[in-house]
């Protein structure tokens, strides 16, 4: 899937615009980065939306689960709370952020984080699937998760999409449990991600993504270290770096 440090934009451009809005993938993609990292989750009618949190009131001027909320209901959240200069940006459906992708970046990598915050989470696969399964934009889609049971669901019941196990802590060696769980890569807190661990991953040809990467500094050392995905909040930056690197 990929021969070069590629860039994803962490929720879009989330250091400028309001994260995981329909202005912040365009924002993003118009860098002419190489995709979007984006987090999904189902409303109470199980439709498929982009949000982080179980709760609403970080990102939106709501209140409440977004699991209990009906679609219509998460229309009237302005989802630019913390950025009010960018107007009102609702929390958008996960149809609408391919279709939009799919019409500025057609090639480009889109990495849905399947958020699990209750038990129910083979209907959020499921339903996730239905609206991926038939978009042009299928087989650009990595999945990844921290809840690697839904994964290994999912790996198991649509075996055509591939996964990527997400690690929060320090791991010695990743690329054996993304064998047996059939992830196509391993997506790592980059503070616990070293040279050799890269290394590893590559030789057992098991991609590496790290997050999030934000500072010039950590930005250049994992290009310099042939990772295969970088996410960050920052992505001009860390395209920037990218080209000088690649210059130099």
């Amino acid at each position: 899937m990929v021969n070069k440090c590629m860039i994803l934009g962490h929720r879009g451009f989330s250091a400028v615009y309001p994260e995981n809005t329909r202005l912040a993938f365009r924002k993003a993609l118009n860098l002419g980065i190489d995709g979007l990292e984006f987090d999904v989750q189902l409303t109470v009618d199980e439709v498929p939306v982009i949000i982080h949190d179980p709760m609403v009131n970080r990102t939106t001027d709501g209140h409440g689960l977004i699991s209990s909320m009906n679609y219509l209901q998460t229309q009237q959240l302005n989802a630019a709370l913390d950025k009010p200069e960018h107007g009102f940006q609702t929390v958008p459906a996960l149809h609408d952020v391919l279709n939009d992708a799919y019409e500025v970046c057609p090639e480009g990598i889109y990495n849905i984080e399947i958020k699990v915050y209750n038990d129910d989470w083979k209907t959020l696969i499921d339903r996730v699937v239905t609206v991926t399964g038939q978009h042009p934009l299928r087989k650009r889609i990595l999945f990844s998760s921290f809840h690697h049971k839904c994964l290994e669901y999912l790996k198991a019941s649509y075996p055509s999409f591939e996964i990527g196990l997400l690690f929060d802590r320090e791991i010695v060696e990743p690329w054996y449990i993304a064998k047996q769980l059939k992830a196509y890569s391993v997506h790592l807190d980059y503070q616990f991600t070293s040279e050799d661990i890269i290394s590893d991953c590559h030789a057992k040809q098991v991609p590496v993504a790290v997050w999030t990467v934000d500072r010039p500094e950590q930005i250049e050392r994992f290009i310099h270290l042939n990772t295969d995905f970088l996410i960050s909040n920052v992505p001009d930056v860390a395209k920037r770096i990218r080209e000088n690197f690649a210059n130099a």
